[in-house]
């Protein structure tokens, strides 16, 4: 790719005059952009009406049925009590969107994060147009080749409404130094944005964002920007947790607010048993986060070091009379966006592949940088590498549908797929790559045809593969109805023996319509304190555990089971008790 002669230092510049051709673009930019909005909102809620809820999003199910059936709250709910972990905001949104239909199904619990997602696309696109709209077109492409984020985008995801509003942020500090706009008023649309973010994820929805713009301003040298944004911001978590810690103490008393103190700071940053290691998102992203993550390491390698005469720190920097180019520009400030969270991250002892979605969109609009740069040896060869890689994609993604359904066959697995039609829509994606690279159009065209079928091959895999094998893995609802069906016929109480609150409980609960408050015995805790007759949900591992050790016959100590399956991680027994088991 040519660089100019010369070209300003990166820094604020002033806005020039719209020219008709300049509003031309703008308005096509804007069309162009609601499109990738509307395509990205479909791609993100097709065929979620009636799936059932399996794994993280469970809990957001339950407080968000019970939000539906008990009415608002500053903190969601479960089992009628207030949950501490996050503010209602996402809750509430869940149940805006339930409330027309009464009740809450997949589809209306992902649509928030599915709008969000797709402004995600959106607003990726619109801010990568500003240097290239090939470059927007593909990094728009990468981000659905994002395994995490394309999963999260069809699941209720806080991490990712917050990577929305980190970009947001991110859109709005370069929108306002290249067109101006007073600092006033960018910072007050910053403010408005954390607050956003601190509604949904805590004092992480402001420390990440904040982290982003305050690396923007540090890498373009507006170090008087960085105080005037990061003041005000740190003043505003000071003021959002206070009144948080009020609202908690108000909602369930003094030992609330230590539940929340726990759940959204000490406990995410002091040390455990099974903490991770620093290089944890180093390591796991390459797979969680393939393919972006891997690309946009080397990618960022090279523009580091292509770009060490622009940095602000003089120990970093290298004599050389190459000019800033705008492209190269962008690429370093996703850069240093990728890098911020990636190392920031790293120190807090909790640690989830979710958390490190705020950086999807640099990591994808660094891997699509190879398509627009191909300045020096790293990047020829990643292109290279990376664009034979997604010619055969749908190949090796047909491999993975055939290595799937043998591995179903061999375990004895029941995995109900369309596999015939997956194997079909793959094959003619195939085609169509084969058939762009062959044409004679040009290579900017072949790339966009390459990079976009191999987005859609993705896309269809995850729809038609990961996600029915993941409902049927993980599926509760069977073994939940037949147990509840029991309960109808007979009623009686329900324990769970040696089963968390938040755990398999709250998979229980999400299958449960109306009122549910189970009883809880730790493992370990005598039986015969309880009020009978009951119903006692244990698996198989803890009824041996408390069956008699002098006993030659264990199964002798319990009666048969009222119902007995497989529930989650493992096989389970429902007794049906009128007095303790001897």
């Amino acid at each position: 790719m040519s660089t100019p002669a010369a070209a300003p230092r990166p820094g604020p510049s002033a806005p020039a005059p719209a020219s008709p051709e300049l509003k031309r673009t703008n308005d096509a930019r804007r069309r162009e952009t609601l499109v990738v909005a509307a395509i990205g909102l479909l791609l993100f809620t097709f065929g979620l009406w009636g799936q059932e809820f399996v794994g993280f999003e469970t809990r957001f199910a339950v407080f968000a049925n019970e939000m539906l059936r008990l009415g608002v709250s500053i903190f969601p709910r479960t089992y009628g009590e207030p949950y501490p972990d996050y503010p209602a905001t996402s809750t509430l949104l869940i149940w805006l969107g339930s409330l027309p239909f009464g009740e809450v199904n997949k589809f209306t619990a992902v649509l928030p994060t599915a709008i969000a997602s797709a402004l995600n696309l959106a607003l990726t696109y619109r801010l990568l147009s500003h240097v290239s709209r090939q470059w927007a077109f593909m990094g728009v492409c990468f981000s659905l080749l994002t395994a995490t984020f394309l999963a999260e985008a069809r699941s209720i995801s806080l991490d990712q409404m917050l990577a929305t509003v980190t970009l947001a942020c991110f859109v709005v500090v370069y929108r306002d130094d290249h067109q101006g706009g007073g600092s006033a008023r960018r910072t007050a649309w910053i403010l408005a944005l954390l607050l956003v973010g601190f509604s949904l994820r805590g004092p992480m929805g402001i420390v990440i964002p904040v982290g982003v713009v305050c690396s923007y301003y540090a890498l373009t040298n507006q170090w008087r920007a960085v105080f005037k944004v990061g003041l005000p911001a740190l003043a505003l978590l000071i003021a959002c947790w206070f009144a948080l810690l009020a609202l908690a103490r108000i909602e369930g008393g003094e030992s609330f607010v230590n539940d929340v103190i726990r759940m959204q700071v000490s406990g995410r940053l002091s040390g455990n048993d099974d903490a991770l290691p620093r290089y944890y998102y180093l390591v796991n992203s390459l797979a969680n986060f393939a393919l972006s993550f891997p690309v946009a390491l080397l990618v960022t390698v090279s523009v580091l070091t292509t770009s060490r005469p622009y940095l602000p720190f003089p120990w970093l920097r290298k004599a050389s009379t190459a000019a800033w180019d705008p492209a190269l520009r962008m690429a370093a400030l996703m850069a240093a966006w990728l890098l911020l969270i990636l190392i920031g991250l790293s120190i807090p002892e909790t640690k989830k592949a979710r958390y490190l979605l705020p950086a999807v969109p640099a990591m994808a609009a660094l891997a699509a940088y190879v398509f627009i740069d191909q300045g020096n040896r790293l990047l020829l060869v990643t292109y290279q590498l990376l664009q034979k890689l997604l010619l055969v994609l749908p190949t090796l993604l047909i491999a993975l549908l055939l290595f799937a359904q043998h591995y179903a066959r061999k375990q004895q697995l029941s995995v109900d797929i369309n596999a015939g039609l997956l194997l079909s829509l793959l094959a003619g994606a195939q085609l169509v790559s084969l058939l762009a690279l062959r044409q004679t159009q040009t290579p900017a065209r072949r790339d966009q045809i390459i990079v976009a079928v191999a987005a859609l091959a993705f896309w269809l895999t995850n729809v038609t593969l990961r996600e029915p094998a993941e409902l049927q893995l993980h599926s509760a609802r069977p073994f939940v109805e037949a147990v509840e069906t029991l309960r109808r016929d007979k009623p009686a109480p329900l324990v769970l023996y040696g089963i968390g609150k938040d755990s398999l409980a709250i998979v229980y609960h999400v299958n449960v319509a109306g009122d549910f408050r189970p009883q809880f015995v730790n493992q370990g805790e005598p039986l015969a304190a309880l009020h009978y007759p009951l119903y006692l949900l244990i698996s198989d591992r803890g009824r041996r555990a408390l069956a008699n050790p002098s006993s030659g016959d264990e199964r002798a100590e319990w009666p048969t089971p009222a119902y007995r399956g497989y529930f989650r991680d493992g096989d389970y027994s429902v007794y049906y008790l009128e007095q303790p088991p001897h």
